[in-house]
């Protein structure tokens, strides 16, 4: 089978991870790929953070639970109860992936780069889980700290990440595909 194809039918989303420490051969390799990762009008509109600081992550953490809660949103409110609650998944290491305000198609640039790592995650042997919910902390007014503690540059916002690691459980067989997802016209 085609290697692209075989990467892209097995990677999951990994959300327990161990202990071993991401060699910085594999995060250059994941970056370089993210770097050339198509985008809209060639903007290349993001900016991308590696933080292997998992206090910061903790705190960060704690922070978006603690948004998450006094939300109002019953989805938010469940998943941040959820017992040993980490928008991390207990990676040792993240990166984090910031859009150029206010420029067209930055956001789909992003979400673009944060699947090419994943995919390049897998191929390297590494689990990975692609992130978005910590960002409404750092997206708030109270967030600012943990901005400026990422060194994300003026201009840029953190909207998506992607934590890699290796995997400390299998994940869950893939649930079915949902059917009726396609149509074709002529």
């Amino acid at each position: 089978m085609n290697e692209v194809i075989k990467n892209i039918e097995e990677r999951r989303s990994i959300r327990f991870f161990n202990d071993t420490p991401v060699k910085d051969e594999d995060v250059q390799t994941i970056l370089e790929c993210a770097k050339v990762t198509p985008s809209g009008l060639n903007k290349q509109t993001w900016h991308f953070t590696v933080c292997r600081d998992r206090a910061l992550m903790d705190e960060i953490s704690e922070a978006n639970k603690q948004k998450m809660l006094a939300s109002g949103n019953p989805v938010e409110i469940e998943k941040a109860s959820e017992p040993g609650y980490d928008c991390f998944r207990t990676a040792k290491m993240t990166i984090f992936i910031s859009e150029e305000n206010g420029v067209p198609y930055a956001n789909a640039n992003c979400a673009n780069a944060a699947m090419v790592m994943t995919l390049v995650a897998t191929s390297l042997g590494l689990g990975s889980c692609y992130l978005a919910g910590f960002s409404n902390i750092l997206r708030a007014p109270e967030g600012a700290d943990f901005c400026d503690r990422l060194n994300i540059p003026e201009g840029f916002t953190p909207v998506f990440a992607v934590s890699l690691g290796y995997a400390a459980l299998q994940p869950k067989p893939r649930k079915p595909l949902r059917e009726n997802t396609v149509n074709y016209i002529g």
